[in-house]
């Protein structure tokens, strides 16, 4: 009798299961560490204009939002759901309501900026003022 050398069929079926269910599974993983990274992004970014527009207080009144905005636009911030350089209006409104966008408001002389993440609005809102 020969020796039989190798794996039978039923061998590398059950391998090659094995491997897809991994990789199913950390592709699952992947994806939701991309999510969490673009959202610490976005929190990034509103610190940034937060700091930029508490530095201008410091400096001088602000007394509207649209300058807070122009101070923000300024900073060459990037949307990291689509990589847009958030330089012009849109990016900052009032309400937002699109993945990466950061809200600016003024209310009795306190700027609140917050961040829309990819399930929505971020739960952390810096405020800047005088």
């Amino acid at each position: 009798m020969k020796n039989k050398k190798g794996f039978t069929l039923i061998e590398l079926l059950i391998v090659i299961s094995i491997i897809g269910v991994l990789a199913l599974m950390g592709l699952r993983v992947y994806g939701n560490q991309q999510e969490k990274a673009k959202n610490a992004i976005v929190k990034a970014n509103v610190g940034t204009a937060q700091t930029l527009i508490q530095a201008e207080l410091a400096d001088r009144n602000i007394n509207t939002r649209d300058e807070a905005v122009d101070i923000a636009k300024a900073a060459g911030l990037h949307n990291p759901f689509n990589g847009v350089a958030m330089n012009i209006e849109g990016w900052f409104p009032e309400s937002a309501d699109v993945p990466g966008e950061i809200q600016i408001t003024l209310s009795t002389g306190t700027f609140s900026i917050q961040g829309y993440g990819a399930d929505g609005l971020l739960p952390d809102i810096l405020t800047a003022k005088r």
